[in-house]
């Protein structure tokens, strides 16, 4: 038997041995348990192909490899089946596990540091990205406003968001929700916009962790051509005891092998130690996003308005960006999202704590003590970051004590 011509393909492989009539096409393969989707097709006598028979399985199984040989005889006893369902086993595990290959890396004149975004500031392009929050954050609703305006390109959106020149074709996997909902979220939201630019946005329910999707993203992703994935959301897509490192390095190993930009939605647990509010989950969840935004809403019971802050708690490739703002205005049909000034709401402590002091400051000078009171923070901390403040010519210190606003 001759060794076949394997073309390879998205997630799948195909084998072909000519002189035998025979094409064995293999997709959706999991190395972990060697069990994939088997399709075997046979030519006629007349030249035609003829799906002889399918199968999900692990061939490398013996009672399953017996089994299917038998199975396969019926169409055909002289082909060597038994050596044909080895190889097929055998090298499709070794292409699954080669991986990429060794690259020379030379430095080069024309490099940078500075980042490249697929929508700035929140997604680096071909990056993991997290937002995580308390359940009623609206993050869920700021990530479809993210696909909207990265989609679209909604370039004069007045979100303090940069797009590109072209549409980046959104893919959104729904672990949480239904298509009806979604869709009736959708609509609020491309009607709050008022653009008349209907557009459609790519949905898929899922039920699998994102690991044991891979292979049929994959296709999805190179048929479809898309940019963007937006994962809703963490816990279910990763699944497993979230606290340990396994399901964080499997769920980031997903993502690396799809190859484009993502936005992962995540709820949030706060640290024993420090109080810091994290990922919910293994500390490799934040370690291995390169950009991760915390999520907080202010909203009265019944009101029809929300105001979100966006904080950036992480970034690999670039220097924090500020918070962000937005105010949600809802009916019964359409949601309207505006950016707004954190300063007067509730969630002005969001705001860097430089930020804060100037905002105190434009109401009259004062002392270190009174900020540190209207600020819930500790003396020392106001009188370093006023020190440093003055450094940039941003405060001066006043003779009575007390600290101000240059003229």
């Amino acid at each position: 038997m001759n060794a076949p011509s394997i073309i390879e393909g998205v997630g799948s492989v195909n084998y072909v041995w000519a002189e035998l009539g025979l094409r064995v096409f293999v997709e959706h393969y999991n190395s972990n348990d060697s069990h994939a989707d088997w399709d075997f097709y046979l030519k006629n006598g007349i030249g035609e192909e003829n799906l002889i028979h399918t199968t999900w399985a692990n061939l490398r199984a013996t009672p399953t490899v017996n089994s299917l040989i038998k199975r396969l005889e019926k169409n055909s006893d002289a082909i060597p089946w038994g050596d044909i369902l080895a190889y097929v086993a055998g090298k499709t595990k070794e292409i699954a596990r080669q991986g990429e290959p060794v690259q020379e890396i030379w430095a080069s004149e024309e490099d940078n540091l500075t980042p490249v975004y697929l929508l700035e500031p929140i997604l680096y392009l071909n990056h993991p990205t997290v937002i995580f929050g308390d359940y009623g954050s609206l993050k869920s609703l700021l990530a479809l406003m993210v696909g909207y305006v990265a989609q679209l390109p909604y370039t004069d959106n007045k979100l303090g968001l940069i797009t590109g020149k072209e549409s980046t074709l959104c893919l959104y996997l729904d672990y949480e929700d239904d298509p009806s909902n979604f869709r009736k979220r959708w609509s609020a939201i491309e009607k709050g916009f008022g653009l008349k630019a209907p557009m459609p946005i790519l949905y898929r329910r899922m039920v699998n962790t994102l690991a044991d999707s891979v292979e049929r993203l994959q296709q999805i992703i190179a048929d479809k051509k898309i940019k963007l994935l937006i994962v809703d959301s963490l816990g279910p897509a990763a699944r497993g005891n979230l606290n340990d490192p396994e399901p964080a390095i499997k769920y980031h190993e997903a993502l690396r092998r799809l190859g484009i930009t993502s936005l992962t939605l995540a709820h949030n647990s706060k640290d024993p130690l420090t109080r810091k509010r994290t990922i919910f989950g293994s500390v490799f969840f934040t370690n291995l996003a390169r950009s991760v935004w915390e999520c907080k809403a202010e909203q009265e019971t019944g009101e029809d308005e929300a105001i979100i802050s966006v904080k950036h708690t992480k970034a690999n490739l670039s220097r924090l960006h500020p918070p962000l703002g937005y105010k949600f205005t809802f009916t019964d049909n359409s949601i309207t999202i505006v950016k707004t000034d954190l300063k007067d709401t509730g969630l002005s402590g969001e705001l860097p704590l430089r930020w804060q002091i100037k905002n105190l400051l434009k109401e009259g000078s004062t002392t270190i003590q009174d900020l540190a009171e209207q600020l819930n923070s500790k003396t020392d901390t106001i009188g370093r970051t006023l020190r440093r403040m003055r450094t940039d010519n941003q405060v001066i210190n006043l003779e009575d004590g007390k600290w101000g606003l240059p003229l």
